[in-house]
């Protein structure tokens, strides 16, 4: 599988693409509407879903371009419906202009999902916001704002819970240390790193 990390100018959140031969699927895509396009187009790729880790507007952007453009369902944890559809609670209104999205699908942590025969598995990890999930694809994981390089995302914002996203922490912690970590923003890493470094894993 390729994974393909776009980086977004505006707020310098990631974006991922996760391919196999022509099929991908989009992880929380971020103010790039147009270069996403152009990776599509110019590769003739078919996007089979957008995953979303949590409903903030800097991972959402190009959602509502992406569904419209190119008939993709969108997939949100149940919890985050309240969030995704105010543009005030996702902070959108306060970035670039108000976002109101809402999803397809609302997935939990029964929920199981099929990408070209790899498995995707969604761990619940409220804190940073109370809809927040971490998504796991074999041996990656794709943690959006929960868990940085070496940090963390932020609880003071609306939904966001300090206690929670200590549990979710320690839900992460239980994870194999191999497992590569693709986070929202910044650097990639590793679950076995963060447990040595990361002053909130420690």
């Amino acid at each position: 599988m390729e994974i393909i990390k776009l980086e977004t100018r505006r707020l310098i959140e990631n974006i991922y693409v996760l391919l196999k031969g022509k099929n991908c699927i989009i992880i929380d895509p971020g103010y790039e509407l147009e270069a996403l396009t152009d990776l599509i187009v110019n590769r003739d790729l078919k996007v089979e879903k957008i995953l979303l880790t949590h409903g903030h507007g800097d991972h959402i952007a190009a959602c509502e371009g992406l569904r419209e453009k190119f008939n993709i369902p969108i997939y949100a944890h149940e919890k985050e419906k309240e969030l995704l559809l105010d543009p005030d609670l996702n902070l959108s209104s306060s970035m670039y202009g108000n976002i109101s999205l809402k999803a397809d699908f609302y997935v939990n942590e029964d929920t199981v999902l099929d990408f070209q025969g790899e498995e995707i598995n969604f761990i619940y990890t409220p804190g940073h916001t109370i809809g927040s999930q971490c998504i796991k694809i074999g041996n990656y994981l794709f943690t959006g704002d929960t868990l940085f390089r070496n940090s963390v995302g932020r609880s003071d914002l609306p939904t966001s819970d300090s206690e929670a996203l200590k549990k979710s922490l320690e839900k992460l912690k239980s994870l194999d240390d191999s497992i590569v970590v693709y986070p929202g923003h910044n650097s990639e890493s590793t679950i076995g790193s963060e447990k040595k470094y990361n002053p909130f894993m420690i």
